[in-house]
């Protein structure tokens, strides 16, 4: 004979097992990621945001590299010239992708930090699908801050369960 606490355990254990923390949902749907770096000194940065006539190059840079607000990264013009801007292109070998998607996905943590600074985003990832831009992600691994665009899923705690680490030795072969 069944019994009503008998009943109510089961219920709590089905749902607790649908809330299991490895279920993830992937940010975005790809085929293809391209990588772009730029490897420049803060003091650097500051020193061309002090200029009053900065080129169009600097000006170009300084967009890229502190602007939080989505840019027009889905123009592929922007990239086309990406590298008049000294930004370092590679594409990302298929066989990270899998660990990349894992990173870009929403699912729960045990712990979520925020940090606070000025970003500066130097590396930039382009998500492609059937060679179209369908995301974007620019990643400030010094103070661990990111603008995301294109997501399906809340993108709020990125890089948490030290996946920015994981992420920035995927990119650059090496730990932070």
């Amino acid at each position: 004979m069944t019994t009503v606490p008998n009943i109510i355990a089961t219920i709590f254990l089905i749902v607790l097992s649908s809330c299991s923390s490895s279920t993830r949902k992937p940010y975005f749907q790809f085929d293809q990621i391209e990588h772009y770096y730029l490897d420049i000194e803060e003091n650097k940065i500051w020193d061309i945001e002090k200029k009053k006539n900065k080129t169009n190059k600097e000006k170009s840079q300084l967009e890229l590299l502190v602007q939080s607000t989505p840019d027009k990264l889905s123009d592929s013009s922007v990239l086309k010239d990406i590298g008049k801007f000294d930004f370092v292109t590679k594409e990302i070998p298929t066989s990270k992708l899998g660990q990349i998607n894992e990173i870009f996905s929403q699912r729960s943590h045990s712990e979520v930090l925020y940090l606070s600074c000025v970003a500066i985003y130097r590396d930039i990832l382009v998500f492609k699908k059937d060679n179209k831009i369908i995301g974007t992600a620019k990643i400030c691994f010094g103070c661990n801050q990111k603008v995301i665009t294109g997501a399906v899923v809340n993108t709020d705690e990125f890089g948490q369960s030290g996946d920015y680490g994981k992420l920035y030795k995927l990119l650059h072969g090496r730990n932070l």
